[in-house]
């Protein structure tokens, strides 16, 4: 036995308005990214994850947490980062620049400042898109650190913005 439903065909349901209106579409899928940009230009500068990271990660969500925050004399430090609410700076030709700028510096626990550097890093890029997925590899090698405890703090400043961001991260050095 079979249900005929005028316009249907076989087994096909009726949907209702609602269910129309809630269908996908790229104009639907466009403003809703306009709402989520929107609403990330008014947060801080700040970021998903700021981990120490076994190697350098090819790209975005790609990486291998470190276990350990005990590293030798030498051994490189890597951080992999993910900023969120960085600006983008929209340009005459339908491009945005957007990018991050970093300071480092290395502590005791007692907050003793050994060394450190402003703008290590200054990635900037353009691109048609706001793009929402950036991850940054922040690399210190430290070579002549006594073992012990530390501190390191990245700064992080949003290329387009006065916005700012830090990063607090334990270490210990062993020899």
């Amino acid at each position: 036995m079979a249900d005929a439903q005028s316009g249907g065909g076989w087994d096909t349901p009726r949907k209702s308005a609602s269910e129309k209106e809630s269908a996908p579409s790229l104009a639907k899928i466009a403003a809703l990214q306009d709402a989520v940009a929107d609403a990330w230009l008014k947060m801080p500068l700040t970021q998903r994850r700021a981990i120490f990271v076994s190697a350098k990660p090819d790209t975005y969500g790609s990486f291998n947490e470190r276990k350990s925050k005990v590293f030798k004399v030498g051994e490189t430090l890597i951080t992999y980062v993910e900023p969120i609410g960085y600006t983008w700076a929209a340009n005459a030709d339908g491009t945005y620049n957007y990018g991050i700028v970093a300071d480092w510096v290395v502590k005791r626990p007692d907050g003793t400042i050994l060394g450190g550097q402003e703008k290590f890093l200054n990635f900037a890029k353009s691109s048609y898109v706001r793009n929402q997925e950036l991850m940054v590899t922040l690399s210190l090698t430290l070579d002549a650190i006594p073992p012990g405890d530390y501190l390191l703090e990245y700064k992080l400043h949003d290329g387009q913005s006065t916005k700012e961001s830090k990063i607090t991260q334990t270490f210990t050095i062993q020899p």
